[in-house]
């Protein structure tokens, strides 16, 4: 009874944890990625931020109205003074003890330079935090792309050194049993024994890297660590793979770069804001209105109160004169954030084209790499099977098969090497041209 208990319990966790398992492709790591990165959610956080600092920018486009009341209890009255030999007297006590006060005030802005100029600084400002995130985006997936391939590059590793593993196994069952049929010395069985331990804590680290990996992806995509994952496709290579030339990736370049595209939004924001401080030069108008209802008493006989209306419409135009330099001194810092812009952005432009075509160069060596690696791995293994066939028929060595599989193993991994350094070349190509997936 208490071993179908242990079975049951030991089943359970076992299920429990398949279930808890998520197996990913890229395309769902990427999107997984997307929801969960932090850095992504504050980046569009950003966004609504900016998108209600242009809301707040165009109130002012918006009437204004305002509504106040007012109570004062006099303790000295006000009085005004009279010329002398009034028969009033020298002063004049004037006013109630309660003195009540409603009044609504509008306001209305007709023709206010610095409001539209401030209006179209808010939106450049909203286009930079778009082009921000759609940044931050292009950033994340091609981590996550390459973090991706680090896991394939690792389990495909660790298969290729459990298959060297496995043929030096099957080497060493073929040793043993030719020694036993006396066409091969003790020696040679050693040296069969001695490969397949030394492959073992290879495996073994292959493994351990396979997992580290995994944790790796894990970061990158946001996920908790407890969460179990595993990742399926494989390091396979689009023969029909078409290497852009350096003209078509300059052109793309200069039309999709995301730090680019920030750069020239950030120029048009400098230049909008010296148009707002030059906006200071101009008058402005504005039209306003002003409602009252007051009443002053002695007492708090609400009912005997005798209020009375003042309604006043008018137009307000106000012009600048002088402010001591101020609004000449403005405009000239704006001026100069306008040409640090444009400097900025010439200056990251040269930087990035080379950094394109440092990428596009490594891509390049790349496909060379897996064209030759191609031939190698069948040279190999071609090699590998006649070193076998000729142990087997006792006119070849040991050596000669161990040779053989130490060079099938380094031109799989090679070419698995090659495949990788490609694709992640590939995804930093993509990243720098803002082709976002």
């Amino acid at each position: 009874m208490k071993k179908i208990f242990v079975f049951l319990v030991a089943f359970s966790l076992s299920m429990f944890g398949q279930s808890n398992q998520l197996t990913l492709t890229m395309d769902e790591a990427i999107n997984l990625a997307l929801e969960k990165n932090s850095e992504l959610k504050i980046a569009k956080m950003e966004v609504d931020k900016s998108e209600q600092k242009l809301r707040e920018a165009r109130s002012g486009l918006f009437p204004k109205l305002d509504l106040n009341g007012q109570y004062q209890r006099y303790i000295d009255k006000p009085v005004i003074f009279l010329p002398p030999g009034s028969p009033l007297g020298r002063t004049l006590v004037i006013g109630s003890d309660n003195s009540y006060l409603a009044a609504a005030q509008l306001s209305l802005p007709l023709f206010a330079l610095p409001l539209y100029e401030g209006i179209g600084l808010a939106s450049d400002a909203l286009a930079i935090a778009e082009q921000n995130y759609l940044s931050v985006k292009n950033k994340i997936v091609g981590e996550v792309k390459k973090s991706f391939l680090a896991v394939i590059l690792t389990r495909e590793t660790k298969d290729v050194m459990k298959q060297s593993l496995k043929n030096a196994e099957d080497n060493f069952e073929n040793i043993k049993r030719l020694n036993a049929a006396g066409t091969l010395s003790d020696y040679d069985v050693l040296r069969a024994e001695v490969q397949v331990e030394n492959l073992k804590p290879i495996v073994l680290q292959m493994e351990n890297n396979y997992k580290l990996s995994l944790e790796a992806l894990k970061v990158t995509i946001g996920l908790d660590a407890n969460q179990n994952i595993d990742v399926v496709g494989d390091m396979e290579f689009d023969e029909s793979y078409k290497l852009p030339t350096e003209q078509e990736v300059i052109e793309e370049l200069l039309k999709n770069n995301p730090q680019l595209a920030i750069l020239d939004k950030q120029v048009q924001l400098n230049d909008r804001n010296v148009s707002l401080e030059q906006a200071a030069y101009f008058p402005s108008l504005a039209g306003f209105g002003n409602y009252q209802y007051q009443t002053q008493a002695n007492d708090f006989k609400f009912s005997d109160y005798n209020w009375v209306k003042t309604f006043v419409l008018g137009l307000q135009l106000q012009v600048p004169i002088f402010n001591g330099f101020k609004t000449q001194a403005r405009v000239s810092q704006a001026e100069i954030g306008l040409n640090q812009s444009v400097e900025q952005k010439r200056n990251l432009t040269e930087a990035i084209k080379t950094q394109a075509l440092s990428v596009l160069y490594r891509v390049q060596q790349a496909l060379i790499r897996i064209q030759g690696q191609n031939k190698t791995v069948r040279t190999a293994q071609e090699g590998y099977e006649i070193a076998k066939r000729r142990l087997e028929n006792n006119v070849g060595t040991q050596l000669e098969v161990n040779d053989a599989e130490l060079a099938l193993r380094q031109a799989k991994l090679n070419r698995l090497q090659a495949i990788y350094d490609f694709k992640v070349a590939e995804a930093d190509l993509e990243t720098v041209l803002g082709r976002i997936k």
